[in-house]
């Protein structure tokens, strides 16, 4: 049997949400961190001792390091590690990928900074 024939989407229907990016990015750099940081900050690479596992620290605990004053303004990742020397080292990591042109990029980014 051949069926022949449009099938129309109404996709008020559906429950689409926006892909949660951030939460891709976060997974993305938990999951290939000795990576990220080996192409990203191969001058911290170097002194990390990757034999201690780092430890991904969660943002809500730290509100004295992140100050949410205006808009979203967190960093993707705050990771504890250990570097060779035994010393203790909190490394912020912020990824901004834009898929569109934002007006306040620069003033976003230098508020970062």
């Amino acid at each position: 049997m051949v069926l022949n024939g449009t099938v129309l989407e109404k996709p008020t229907e559906y429950d689409v949400k926006t892909p949660d990016y951030d939460g891709l990015w976060k997974n993305l750099i938990e999951t290939l961190f000795k990576e990220f940081m080996q192409f990203f900050a191969p001058d911290i690479y170097e002194d990390i001792d990757f034999s201690k596992p780092p430890d991904f620290l969660k943002q809500e605990l730290y509100k004295e390091i992140i100050d949410e004053k205006k808009g979203k303004l967190i960093a993707d990742e705050i990771v504890k590690v250990f570097l060779k020397n035994g010393e203790e080292k909190w490394i912020l990591i912020h990824v901004e990928v834009q898929g569109s042109t934002d007006e306040n990029f620069g003033e976003r980014m230098f508020r970062y900074f």
